[in-house]
């Protein structure tokens, strides 16, 4: 099993960043996970750097996640004994995590700055360390750590994931794509015995990659809110034609009331084909996801007949979809 310590500072002082969301988020890619079995999340919040050393001495995590604040001078933020904000030197930080390296694969750092000099960080072998280059907007940050923890959990690689979290919140309109930063390399895998480093791998290969849920969940929303944004255009019609059927009525204009009481009804009914559409493709989203999560069970039972045929063809239904 893969443990992973979730540690939340927020200190008095700094920004509100709802942490609790955040690991909300985290737990829900793992339940919804077919691998959500070979992972265990501790979650600490308001930590000092005395009670991180306890956690990773008694826990014993394998990835150590630390949500907070940085600062562009190099430094992570930690509660003192008081609640309020503490500097540790990020250099330093990196320097201490060393010291765990019999059991910790890798550190994500979801904090501004918190990997501004990503090339001054020498980790230990098998260690890598996932960070921010640069201040970053707390909802892309979140999108980023759901995106990274459902590919990890789905069976990507540490780096897998991370280049796939990039291409998302990419997608999601987040163009800066230097400052989600990857030091060093880890393999999970070795902490698994060889039947289970076989289901791990098998979505791993670059010729099988799967569409992620995310990419799912950012077409579903698109639909959504242009359906929204439909509804919304046809309460105007209808406030637009009643005021003028009603100026029509009152001024004894016929010929305008014919024209009024029945163009907008026609460009309703376009807008109605375009809601149907948006329905159908939302219920084929639903299907197709049923689709992945049965391909994902039967991952778990390995080995997988026809994995890239399978794969090839629920990706080319969910463009279809897009389409």
């Amino acid at each position: 099993m893969i443990k992973i310590l979730f540690i939340k500072v927020n200190p008095i002082g700094t920004k509100n960043l709802f942490l609790d969301k955040e690991e909300n988020i985290i737990e829900d890619a793992r339940v919804k996970s077919a691998h959500r079995a070979r992972y265990d999340i501790a979650s600490k919040g308001a930590v000092s750097i005395q009670e991180l050393h306890a956690y990773l001495e008694s826990y014993k995590p394998n990835i150590l996640h630390i949500s907070g604040h940085g600062s562009d001078e190099g430094v992570l933020y930690f509660h003192d004994e008081e609640n309020h904000k503490k500097e540790v030197p990020i250099a330093m930080f990196c320097t201490f995590i060393k010291n765990y390296k019999p059991h910790l694969k890798c550190v994500f750092m979801n904090a501004c700055f918190s990997l501004m000099n990503a090339d001054a960080f020498e980790l230990t072998e098998n260690q890598a360390i996932i960070g921010m280059a640069n201040e970053v907007p707390n909802d892309t940050a979140m999108l980023f750590s759901r995106s990274f923890y459902t590919s990890l959990f789905g069976g990507k690689t540490i780096s897998d994931s991370f280049t796939t979290a990039i291409g998302v919140v990419g997608i999601d309109g987040f163009g800066e794509e230097g400052i989600p930063v990857m030091k060093g390399e880890t393999d999970l895998q070795t902490l698994f015995g060889q039947e289970e480093q076989q289901g791990l791998q098998i979505l791993s290969r670059g010729d099988t990659d799967l569409v992620p849920e995310e990419s799912i969940n950012l077409v579903k929303s698109k639909r959504k809110k242009r359906k929204k944004n439909y509804y919304i255009i046809i309460g105007f019609i209808i406030a637009v034609s009643v005021a003028l059927i009603t100026t029509s009525y009152m001024s004894e204009q016929d010929s305008l009331y014919s024209i009024v009481g029945f163009l907008p009804l026609g460009l309703i009914k376009w807008i109605k084909d375009k809601l149907d559409g948006i329905e159908d493709s939302l219920m084929l989203l639903k299907m197709l996801e049923t689709d992945i999560n049965g391909f994902l069970d039967s991952l778990q039972k390995p080995p997988v007949e026809n994995l890239e045929e399978r794969v090839t063809t629920i990706n080319q239904q969910f463009w279809e979809i897009v389409k």
